[in-house]
């Protein structure tokens, strides 16, 4: 797999990273003399069998080889290095095989971040989207998630049927704000679903800081910030990305005192390129604020339908009190009560 000719004498794994539906592990390689690197990162499905029935039935595995054999190499964002990959169509049986970016270090989501690593990730989002903004042939591409009317009609469904449930679960630890909107999105669903803006790009979907790896303060390594964790891309605004990894990564009066930056700083970066997408302050503000349910809605779903963590339970509670503060900070509610 790393198209080394010397001999590898051992291999030793430790598992590393908070997945849901992934498992993954740094691989310590031991070489017959001098070989090839010393370690490798190897992701696997996760091994929760809740969590890999999951991942079968919405494609997350089948999305991400997908993502890292036709789109990683062609896009500017820092992605790992991919030395293999292997999928059975179907199926949970999926192995990556990739560089390992240490000394970086995962982001985390309970703690939250600085205003500078914020803009650093959105720097990254903002490549992505402009390489692929009203880009046409991502219709051709089976493989990336887009809401249709089918997709909607199943997703309201299995919202109906997991927030009574979510509610109970975390109820002791939810907001009154989290609450009240669960149930009240859950009434007004289909107006959310039923309007989808464009000009369509290629979105991540779960922009969030346990998906980025920062490298430390004051490090010389370059890039300094790499994004994992693909299972999830879709066929979307950009601003679904933007909303959703502030809104999670900020508490409410930080995110309030930044956000307005924040999406400037995106906008600046999106337009910089000569033939970058036309886009209005105005227009990527008014998206912003509709996708600010978007995280909301992770929450919900993700938190019932892989496998429970304690680490999971928090994070999915933290996701959840964050952004229906930014829903009702940002008066999102407007986007239930008829389409737009």
């Amino acid at each position: 797999m790393l198209g080394e000719e010397a001999e590898l004498i051992d291999c030793r794994l430790e598992p590393i990273g908070t997945g849901q539906v992934g498992a993954n592990y740094r691989a310590y390689l031991n070489w017959n003399g001098e070989g090839g690197p010393s370690t490798v990162v190897v992701k696997f499905a996760a091994l929760d069998p809740q969590s890999r029935a999951t991942g079968i039935q919405v494609g997350t595995y089948e999305r991400e080889a997908e993502f890292y054999r036709h789109v990683a190499p062609k896009i500017g964002v820092a992605v790992p290095r991919l030395y293999y990959v292997d999928y059975v169509q179907g199926t949970a049986d999926i192995v990556l095989v990739m560089e390992d970016v240490d000394p970086r270090e995962q982001g985390d989501q309970l703690k939250g971040c600085s205003p500078r690593e914020a803009s650093m990730a959105l720097s990254e989002a903002a490549k992505l989207h402009r390489a692929f903004w009203g880009d046409q042939t991502l219709f051709d591409l089976s493989w990336v998630s887009r809401r249709d009317p089918k997709q909607n009609t199943q997703t309201i469904a299995l919202l109906e049927a997991l927030q009574p449930a979510f509610v109970e679960r975390y109820r002791g630890v939810l907001s009154a704000e989290a609450i009240e909107m669960s149930e009240y999105f859950v009434q007004k669903a289909l107006n959310w679903f039923s309007e989808i803006p464009e000009p369509l790009t290629l979105v991540h979907g779960d922009f969030r800081l346990d998906n980025l790896m920062y490298a430390p303060t004051n490090s010389s390594v370059i890039p300094a910030l790499v994004v994992v964790d693909w299972q999830t891309v879709a066929h979307s605004h950009g601003a679904l990305d933007v909303s959703y990894f502030v809104g999670s990564a900020f508490e409410p009066d930080e995110r309030r005192r930044n956000e307005e930056q924040l999406v400037s700083h995106y906008l600046r970066e999106l337009t910089r390129e000569k033939l970058a997408p036309p886009i209005s302050k105005d227009e990527l503000w008014l998206n912003y604020r509709r996708f600010s349910w978007s995280g909301f809605i992770m929450a919900i779903l993700a938190s019932m339908i892989v496998g429970r963590t304690d680490r999971g339970d928090e994070m999915f509670v933290v996701m959840a009190n964050r952004h229906a503060s930014q829903v009702v900070d940002l008066d999102a509610v407007e986007f239930l009560e008829a389409a737009k």
